[in-house]
């Protein structure tokens, strides 16, 4: 029998996941006192483990002035949610080795069944879910100085990627996230 029959597999999947994730923004904020205002976790179209991405205003800033030094023609607001730009992209995904083997349990994510794969991508949700529901990423103002989002780089719509974020965050939080994407 495999696992996509044993729903409790799916929660263990979801609290590594959350764990996985604490892990990575703890360490970050405490390794990278800076203003961050994203916190993510990408994956593909067909469900493999999620890695970690964070943005920051400083972060951002050091990958625009490298840019500029090649001379490519990047401007700030092409950088301000560009997860895979950020030089926090994959922090703490060392920390996801135990969620890389459960996801791998589920088998490979060529061969998975598309319902196996649709209940991937809500622990993945869930998982940051949980952790805002805790409070882990502040309250009241603090919250909404950071946006939460699940991503899949390369095959992101504007309207999934609102979608997303408005499952994941208070309004309050996304009125700058929302108005750059309405662009």
């Amino acid at each position: 029998m495999t696992l996509e029959h044993h729903p409790a597999a799916y929660d263990r999947v979801r609290a590594a996941i959350r764990d996985a994730a604490r892990t990575a923004w703890t360490n970050l904020r405490r390794e990278h006192p800076e203003s961050f205002y994203y916190f993510g976790l990408w994956t593909t179209p067909l469900a493999h483990r999620p890695a970690p991405t964070a943005i920051s205003t400083e972060g951002q800033a050091r990958a625009l002035d490298d840019y500029r030094a090649r001379d490519l023609a990047v401007s700030a607001d092409d950088l301000r949610w560009a997860e895979n730009d950020s030089p926090y992209d994959l922090f703490g995904d060392d920390g996801f080795a135990e969620v890389e083997l459960l996801f791998d349990a589920f088998g490979n994510p060529y061969d998975r069944p598309r319902e196996v794969n649709e209940a991937l991508f809500e622990t993945i949700t869930g998982a940051l879910a949980d952790l805002d529901a805790e409070g882990f990423f502040g309250a009241g103002a603090e919250r909404d100085t950071v946006v939460l989002n699940v991503t899949m780089p390369g095959h992101d719509e504007k309207d999934d990627l609102l979608e997303s974020a408005r499952a994941l965050n208070p309004p309050s939080a996304l009125v700058r996230y929302e108005a750059d994407r309405a662009e």
